[in-house]
């Protein structure tokens, strides 16, 4: 077999071997929850033989590496001590046994609340980016202080920053003649409410105007007026049970 046709073939055969699949963040990020260098390469090994043997032995583990079978078990015990991997039971229906195998839901819970760290920090420096300069999600092009003092009081209050439909949508609420402080009632009444989304918001925002309300102050009197009738309502229904009660007790009266 000449040389090409070797070459060939182990590039087929390595092709073909199959692969083993390393999410790229915890090879970029294993140094910061605390995993070193060899550490990860056992985590590596156990993870190209999961397919096939889902809890390697020491000896298989050493027979691909430099490290020593004691250096290994010594590795492996640090990680489940951090609880970064951990030995659970399973059944294997091929065999029909109960068997042990290695588990990585503790590595990824450590991942996921390093990267939830990071997106807020990611975050909170858009955030003040975003403050130093002029803000580039208002639809705009002119300066436009309701619109700056809403899109600042959403934010606030929604905790996040606002995209660039929900601007728009409080530039068309601003230009349908909807005043700064109709638009921040409606945002206290849905957050009053739990509900946060702007289709409520604009909901609220179009009973008012079917209302004629303009003003906080009118909303606020509609408030009291449909209070008052309610109150009326429920004193009128108990006033008529009560004189369904005292007819009933008299006419047992004369029975």
């Amino acid at each position: 077999m000449n040389k090409v046709s070797v070459y060939g073939s182990f590039t087929q055969a390595l092709f073909f071997s199959g692969v083993v699949s390393i999410p790229k963040y915890l090879l970029t990020h294993y140094r910061k929850i605390g995993i070193c260098d060899s550490e990860m390469l056992v985590l590596i090994q156990i993870l190209c033989e999961s397919e096939v043997n889902p809890y390697p032995s020491i000896s298989t583990l050493a027979g691909r590496m430099t490290a020593s079978s004691s250096e290994i078990e010594e590795k492996l015990g640090g990680l489940v001590e951090r609880k970064l991997l951990s030995i659970e039971r399973y059944w294997n229906p091929v065999e029909q046994k109960w068997g042990n195998c290695y588990s990585f839901v503790g590595l990824i819970e450590e991942l996921a609340e390093l990267w939830a760290i990071e997106r807020s920090q990611q975050l909170e420096e858009e955030r003040i980016l975003k403050q130093q300069q002029v803000p580039l999600n208002i639809p705009s092009t002119s300066p436009n202080p309701a619109m700056e003092n809403l899109i600042q009081t959403f934010e606030q209050e929604l905790g996040r920053l606002l995209t660039r439909l929900e601007c728009e949508n409080l530039d068309k609420w601003l230009s349908s003649h909807f005043s700064e402080e109709l638009i921040i009632e409606a945002l206290r009444r849905g957050v009053s409410a739990g509900i946060r989304n702007f289709r409520y918001l604009d909901s609220i925002l179009r009973e008012w105007e079917k209302k004629g309300l303009r003003t906080r102050a009118e909303i606020e009197a509609e408030d009291a007026f449909f209070q008052s009738r309610q109150e009326k309502k429920t004193t009128k229904s108990k006033s008529k049970g009560a004189t369904k009660t005292t007819s009933n007790k008299y006419e047992n009266f004369y029975l």
